[in-house]
């Protein structure tokens, strides 16, 4: 799709693309499209370009009257969705598709009924409920989800609750502040009326801790964001069958007490917690069955997390170990009884930090090759494999994808005026790294947010 395709042949591929995702949607699933999971490659793809360009014929159609009609509705829609989270809405409504009666309904949530009526059928515009009757509501197969999962109500309520009013304060941050770098001059500062960093800032307010926690957890539902993109975006099976993967991690240390109690509450949740604190080094151990991995993070780290490998099989566990370590401090000598690392791999760790730290983090991993090398302890190849978005040149990818990434793009620097990278930046920030870097290759796994970057040490 290109910026002079017409809007009718827009429309006939439109047309094409719908035939195509129900023609791969079993029949006895119904509306597998609000499941990911189980879905075949062929599916997700069609049902992404699906959605790219039903965004592109809006885009194309709309004018400015229009965009701000619709920014209404968006921020309108976005406050009903924070009301029926905040009185349980999705969870009162019976999840067998029974429909309730309004007057029931605002009975269980304790809320005025044309209030509820007046919320549910705004949300009704955006796919959330039916209504059989004026009397009555129920869940539509969208709503049923967030009723039955509730990551996807933990991710709507920090998004809802925090999320959506600090993007409103990047203004005030730009003009207090301008092109400051520093953690404690962000949006979320003027949001929270705070001076600490935003991990600081969480620890303040009551609840937020934990909600962040579950928050991190249920981007794992992003199809963007999903484990099977580590294992698909980079050739593993290229390295040596006994290959050593160094994971290099940094999780924020409030919420490792979270990660603790969160475990002994779910023996299911282990590789559930976000950041790469342990889980994708898991994930390659299944599918790698001759990899050892060794998972680098704080020591508060290493004490909360070492504990969620615990019910796993002892074919993983004994192939992942947790080290503790600070990836602003050099590498440790090489572990006798373990292969000699083969792959640093970092994943959403250098987005989080500005220019001059991320150059610290990656200098260090560049001296640990150089001295690999030297010391004729390394294997041959030894790389540093970087899990990160790369930011594609304005209006060259489809608007959805692009709009993804931008983002993520502005969450960094509302939190940590830090930010997301172009190809660029990224080959400026490996050339000044000491000893020099060089990226090699990068590939962008389809449907996946963060692309897959192979680095080396400069020639």
């Amino acid at each position: 799709m290109t910026s002079s395709t017409s809007l009718s042949e827009l429309t006939r591929q439109l047309l094409a693309k719908a035939e195509k995702v129900e023609s791969l949607t079993p029949k006895e699933t119904g509306q597998v499209l609000f499941q990911l999971e189980g879905q075949s490659p062929e599916l997700k793809k069609a049902r992404r370009e699906l959605l790219e360009i039903t965004q592109e014929i809006q885009v194309r159609a709309r004018g400015p009257a229009d965009l701000l009609e619709q920014y209404q509705i968006q921020y309108n829609a976005f406050s009903c969705l924070r009301w029926l989270l905040h009185f349980k809405i999705f969870t009162h409504v019976p999840t067998d598709s029974k429909p309730i009666a309004y007057t029931a309904l605002a009975s269980l949530a304790s809320v005025p009924l044309g209030r509820l009526q007046s919320v549910a059928r705004m949300a009704m515009t955006a796919g959330l409920f039916t209504e059989p009757d004026s009397a009555h509501i129920a869940h539509s197969p969208l709503s049923l989800r967030f009723a039955t999962d509730a990551l996807l109500r933990d991710w709507a309520i920090f998004i809802t609750k925090y999320g959506a009013p600090a993007t409103q304060a990047m203004t005030e941050a730009t003009e207090k502040w301008g092109d400051s770098k520093a953690l404690d001059q962000t949006a979320w500062n003027v949001f929270g009326d705070t001076n600490k960093t935003f991990f600081e800032y969480l620890k303040d307010v009551p609840g937020m801790v934990d909600l962040f926690s579950r928050y991190m957890q249920s981007q794992g539902l992003s199809e963007g964001m999903r484990l099977e993109h580590v294992i698909e975006g980079f050739d593993w099976a290229k390295l040596d069958a006994n290959a050593h993967i160094i994971d290099v991690s940094h999780y924020p240390s409030i919420i490792y007490a979270t990660i603790r109690k969160q475990h002994s509450q779910n023996t299911n949740s282990v590789g559930k917690v976000g950041g790469s604190n342990g889980f994708v080094s898991v994930a390659l151990a299944k599918a790698y069955p001759g990899f050892k991995f060794t998972v680098q993070d704080l020591p508060e780290a290493v004490e909360a997390l070492s504990s969620t490998l615990s019910d796993l099989p002892e074919a993983i566990t004994s192939r992942v170990q947790f080290k503790a370590h600070s990836f602003f401090d050099p590498q440790p000598p090489h572990q006798p009884g373990w292969p000699a690392p083969d792959v640093y791999f970092l994943r959403k760790i250098l987005h989080d930090w500005p220019t001059d730290r991320a150059r610290e983090i990656l200098s260090q991993l560049a001296t640990a090759l150089q001295k690999g090398e030297k010391k004729k302890t390394k294997k041959a190849g030894a790389r540093i494999v970087i899990m990160d978005i790369i930011l594609p040149p304005p209006g060259t990818i489809a608007r959805t994808q692009e709009a993804m990434l931008r983002v993520r793009d502005l969450s960094m620097a509302q939190a940590f005026n830090s930010q997301e990278r172009n190809l660029t930046d990224w080959e400026e920030l490996f050339e000044s790294a000491e000893p020099k870097l060089q990226l090699i290759s990068w590939k962008q796994p389809p449907g996946s947010a963060m692309a897959v970057m192979e680095v080396g040490l400069a020639e």
